[in-house]
């Protein structure tokens, strides 16, 4: 199912609607599945383009046009690597444990909000998964996040109708030691502040 409103998905999280357009979208967006789907498939973008220097842009036509054909030492790897997998799953002969995602939580004392996220580190950002206690039923909720050098851009967004025990997805270009805090708010305002 599609809708005509989509097309004002991008201009929405780049800030290009004006007061009475943004606010008229806002009201669609709680009401209609599919432009909630493509915010959350675009809401990665600002953060990502935010990350190119006007160098990246400009040099766009140097791309080359066929990847560059994998060499000898990256054969080596991607064998040794598959040998590592067959050893682990054929006998248990090789115990791969990864770090736990490191995880900050809070709770507010004004609106009794508690938060937790846990947070994995990507070759483009940070992966954000949220869970949340207290939140009244029915609002809509945005997550902001602020780096260590005041630059912000927004991590999510999402309806508070949602079971205790399901994970909020989120995400934001900035690398997850660049983070500072992460604000989650809803339409009457602030509602808990998360920091490691």
């Amino acid at each position: 199912m599609s809708c005509q409103h989509t097309v004002d998905v991008g201009a929405y999280l780049f800030g290009s609607l004006d007061l009475k357009e943004r606010s008229a979208f806002e009201r669609h967006l709680s009401g209609c599945a599919t432009c909630q789907a493509e915010m959350l498939r675009l809401a990665p973008l600002p953060g990502l383009l935010g990350r190119l220097s006007l160098e990246d842009v400009e040099n766009l036509d140097e791309i080359p046009e066929c990847p560059p054909k994998p060499n000898r030492q990256r054969r080596v790897l991607i064998l040794c690597a598959t040998v590592l997998v067959v050893l682990a799953l054929a006998g248990g002969v090789l115990f791969l444990t990864l770090p736990p995602a490191p995880t900050w939580a809070a709770q507010d004392r004004q609106t009794g909000v508690e938060a937790s996220v846990s947070m994995v580190t990507r070759s483009w950002g940070t992966e954000m998964r949220f869970k949340f206690d207290n939140v009244k039923p029915g609002a809509r909720c945005k997550v902001m996040v602020f780096d260590r050098q005041g630059r912000r851009e927004i991590g999510g967004w999402w309806g508070s109708s949602h079971a205790a025990y399901e994970e909020i997805p989120g995400s934001t270009s900035f690398r997850l030691d660049q983070i500072d805090r992460l604000e989650v708010s809803d339409e009457s305002g602030p509602l808990v502040t998360l920091r490691p």
